[in-house]
C-alpha cells in the first residue's frame, strides 16, 4: 500500500492528518469561561469583540499595568493620569466605566437597552454579561453589542487623547456608539412582530428599511 500521513489525536487515536487537529493538539488550553458567548456570537462586530476579549482578560496596556514595567523614568510614571478625566491612573476598572467621562457615556447609551440597573462598575457589567451570555433574545444581543461598542470607543478616545489632539465630548462619543449599534441592527433580518417593532422604535429604525421576516 502507498504510504500515507496519519496524526495521533489527544485521545491516542490515529486519524487523517489535518492542520486543524494539529493546532488543537499543540495549542494551550484553558477551561471554557462563562463569558465566552457574550464576546463571540454570530451578530458581533469582530473588532469590538477582539477588543472586549482583551478587556475581559485585562490585557490592555493601561497605565496601572505599564507602571509595573521598566518603561521611562519613575517621574513620568508618577505623573501618569487618565487622559479622559485627568484623575487617577487609568486602569480597566477605571475606564469601564468609573471615569467621570466614561460614566457619562455609559449612562447615555445604556438606556437604549434597558440596562439602567447595570451601574458604571466593571463588576456590574461583567455580571450582566455572564448572566446573558447564552441569551438569544434580540434585546440581549443588542445589549452585548452595545457594551462591546462602548468599551471600544472609550478606549479609542483614550488613545486619541494620548497620541493626538483629537477630543470628543461624552455626548459626541455617545452619538458615535449609538449610530454604530443602530447601523448593525439595520443589517439584521428580523420578524415583523410587536417585540421587535418596539426595539426598532427605541433605536429609531423604520421597519420599511429592514429585511423583515413576516413570520
Amino acid at each position: 500500500m502507498a504510504d500515507r500521513c496519519s496524526w495521533k489525536d489527544m485521545e491516542g487515536n490515529l486519524c487523517h492528518f489535518r492542520s486543524w487537529d494539529v493546532w488543537n493538539t499543540l495549542r494551550h488550553r484553558d477551561d471554557r469561561v462563562a463569558w465566552v458567548d457574550s464576546i463571540w456570537f454570530s451578530q458581533c462586530i469582530p473588532r469590538h469583540s477582539f477588543h472586549m476579549w482583551l478587556v475581559m482578560t485585562n490585557k490592555l496596556k493601561t497605565q496601572d499595568r505599564m507602571a509595573a514595567w521598566e518603561a521611562g523614568s519613575t517621574t513620568n510614571l508618577i505623573l501618569m493620569c487618565c487622559p479622559l478625566c485627568y484623575h487617577d491612573r487609568d486602569s480597566r476598572d477605571h475606564l469601564f466605566f468609573q471615569c467621570s467621562y466614561a460614566t457619562k457615556v455609559w449612562e447615555a447609551v445604556r438606556k437604549r437597552v434597558n440596562m439602567e440597573s447595570v451601574n458604571n462598575t466593571w463588576s456590574s457589567v461583567m455580571q450582566w454579561m455572564i448572566q446573558n451570555a447564552n441569551s438569544r433574545t434580540l434585546d440581549r444581543i443588542v445589549g452585548k453589542i452595545l457594551i462591546a461598542a462602548t468599551s471600544y470607543y472609550v478606549w479609542q478616545e483614550r488613545n486619541n487623547r494620548l497620541f493626538s489632539s483629537v477630543q470628543r465630548s461624552p455626548e459626541m462619543l455617545s452619538h458615535v456608539i449609538i449610530s454604530t449599534v443602530r447601523l448593525k441592527i439595520m443589517g439584521f433580518k428580523l420578524r415583523n412582530d410587536r417585540k421587535h417593532r418596539d426595539l426598532l422604535e427605541t433605536w429609531q429604525i423604520s421597519v420599511k428599511s429592514l429585511d423583515c421576516d413576516p413570520g
